[in-house]
């Protein structure tokens, strides 16, 4: 039976960990290990947090984050990973990815704590995808929004779109899809940019690109993998035969403009560190940004003006 570890990157995500749990624990004709990595949490979150896990997983094993697994563990057992502060998605999530690998799992998934997962076949089917060719190192479903979009594939702007992206956001607004593409159900393709919020990843993959690329902290993770899977002449494949639901909710996730400036920190690295973008791009990408922040800061001051 095909091995997989599947690692839920938590963030005082106690109303949505106990679905996400059920989710997994419900999947069948894979074995399954489940690391959760709280990463820094308020304390009475993680403690619920903490409940959840061991109502979940009698057995489960608590640690501090580079700490090595327990002599003990056993398969199935679960780990519930304390990390002490929040060091973002990528780095979150490569502490439980190496555990995950160092257990012997052949793949592993990347799960967000809002993912929903009723598919009992869903793992396998996934896992059938990914390993379907061994040029493939990455795998995703069709994932639904609350608003019934499907996030995946994702669409990777060319330079000109993402220059004008302003223009996109006065007739967008602030949303994160700004540069959605749509979806190509059920066809599974070779060069898909796949959300980060729920995917499964080849084990000898994440050893080869040295794991996830920790200079992000948030946003543009998934047009990094995507091109580091094209770099090493691999898949990231698509499939819309199994599906799961993001029960995401922007308006609980802080405040619109930190998050946007995070956003263009990392869309300058990645133009910077894997796309080889020039010098008088990155400032151009540089000012067009700044619009957009500006953009969202007058937006931000003239609805606090109306509460």
């Amino acid at each position: 039976m095909l091995k997989l570890g599947v690692v839920i990157l938590t963030y005082n995500s106690d109303r949505d960990l106990p679905v996400c749990l059920d989710g997994i624990l419900s999947q069948q004709g894979v074995a399954v290990d489940i690391i959760v990595v709280d990463n820094g949490s308020h304390s009475a979150s993680r403690a619920r947090m903490r409940q959840d896990v061991r109502d979940a997983l009698p057995d489960v094993w608590e640690l501090r984050a580079g700490v090595d697994i327990p002599s003990g563990y056993r398969h199935g057992d679960g780990l519930f990973v304390l990390n002490d502060r929040n060091a973002g998605y990528s780095a979150g999530n490569n502490i439980g990815a190496r555990l995950a690998v160092s257990l012997g799992c052949e793949a592993v998934l990347i799960v967000n704590p809002d993912i929903r997962i009723d598919d009992r076949d869903y793992l396998l089917t996934l896992a059938k995808t990914l390993f379907r060719s061994d040029r493939n190192a990455v795998a995703a479903s069709a994932i639904w929004s609350l608003a019934g979009v499907n996030e995946n594939p994702m669409f990777e702007p060319g330079f000109v779109r993402e220059i004008l992206s302003p223009v996109f956001m006065l007739l967008a607004g602030l949303s994160r899809r700004r540069f959605g593409g749509n979806p190509k159900p059920g066809r599974p393709t070779g060069n898909d940019k796949l959300s980060g919020c729920c995917f499964l990843v080849r084990s000898t993959f994440l050893e080869r690109i040295g794991y996830f690329d920790e200079n992000v902290f948030l946003y543009c993770e998934e047009a990094i993998l995507a091109e580091q899977v094209r770099r090493a002449g691999l898949n990231s494949v698509y499939t819309g035969e199994i599906s799961a639901v993001h029960a995401h909710r922007t308006a609980e996730k802080g405040d619109p403009v930190r998050r946007l400036s995070l956003w263009a920190q990392s869309r300058r690295y990645y133009h910077a560190r894997y796309r080889g973008t020039g010098r008088a791009s990155l400032v151009a990408l540089r000012i067009s940004y700044g619009v957009m922040l500006a953009m969202a800061r007058m937006r931000a001051w003239v609805q606090g003006g109306f509460r």
